[in-house]
């Protein structure tokens, strides 16, 4: 028997067969007509090259040949169906590892609620995070090495595919008792005057130099530029170096609302409109059905639904 020419459907009229020894039977049990399972039955007879079934009276009655292949014939549609069927993810006996990479600012705003969700959910499964963040992030999602990435919306490589997850607020934070903040009584809340935001020095968040952030983009319409003291590729270099000097930094809302009570620092509104950061979870296009990274994604959508900022004001 050539596999390749062979009709895997008609195994399954075979085991109705076998199971009722009636072609009126056998066609209800698959859904085929009686003519159509008689026509089934001589290409079986032909692929097989033994009658199969032989009639005695109103019945059917398997050959010998046809009796031995009932116990195969089962157990082989059995794993059939078994490899088809997509099983269903259960977290609590899961033993996946998900490796996903964010932004610094996810390290202090996802990742203590997502561990502890694992721990209760997911003893067995275990997360590899970054926070390093860079061009080779894009590379590691491609290749396998990655499973999800946190990273601002933009347009993506169409192999990539992703959903919206939160827009982010900015604020200025100062440590407290700031010299100059303290001389020009801004208070904590206040927006910094334009004017003193451009004379002090700044801790500036930079991923790669020399691409400009969202700052330093509308700085630029304006004409203006800020006195960069130090440049850092995660928002925790920036909170912690301003913490310790007397510059000042710009960070998320939520994580300066978090941090500042603990780091002494005091927090300013923006001396200027700065559009909300839009922040989307991308993973490769061959992992969207994937049925443990369909649960792992749902549960970092849910974590940080609550710190969406909303739509950018008009």
């Amino acid at each position: 028997m050539n596999l390749l020419s062979f009709d895997l459907n008609l195994l399954k009229v075979l085991d109705a067969l076998l199971r009722d020894a009636s072609t009126t039977r056998a066609g209800e049990r698959i859904g085929l007509s009686q003519p159509a399972v008689s026509a089934a039955l001589g290409r079986l007879r032909a692929a097989f090259g033994d009658p199969l079934f032989v009639r005695d009276g109103q019945a059917l009655r398997p050959t010998e040949y046809a009796l031995s292949l009932a116990a195969p014939l089962q157990h082989l549609l059995e794993d059939t169906s078994q490899l088809l069927a997509r099983p269903a993810f259960d977290p609590s006996t899961a033993t996946d590892v998900f490796r996903l990479a964010a932004p610094d600012f996810f390290t202090e705003m996802l990742l203590p609620d997502l561990t502890a969700r694992l721990e209760r959910d997911a003893l067995g499964v275990t997360l590899r995070y970054t926070d390093a963040i860079g061009p080779k992030t894009f590379d590691d999602i491609r290749e396998g090495r990655l499973d999800l990435m946190i990273l601002p919306e933009r347009t993506l490589a169409p192999w990539l595919e992703s959903e919206p997850l939160l827009r982010a607020d900015y604020r200025i934070v100062a440590r407290r008792g700031h010299p100059e903040l303290t001389r020009h009584g801004i208070t904590p809340g206040m927006p910094l005057p334009i004017d003193l935001y451009f004379r002090l020095r700044h801790a500036a968040f930079r991923v790669v130099e020399d691409q400009p952030e969202i700052e330093d983009r509308l700085l630029a319409k304006t004409g203006h530029t800020l006195q960069v003291a130090l440049s850092v590729p995660s928002f925790a270099a920036v909170w912690r170096a301003v913490a310790a000097t007397d510059l000042v930094g710009m960070i998320p809302r939520r994580l300066a609302e978090r941090v500042a009570g603990p780091a002494g620092l005091e927090v300013y509104a923006m001396p200027f409109q700065v559009p909300r950061a839009e922040l989307c979870l991308a993973w490769h296009r061959r992992n969207s059905t994937a049925r443990g990274l369909v649960w792992f994604r749902a549960q970092v959508v849910d974590i940080l639904a609550k710190l969406d900022d909303g739509p950018n004001p008009d």
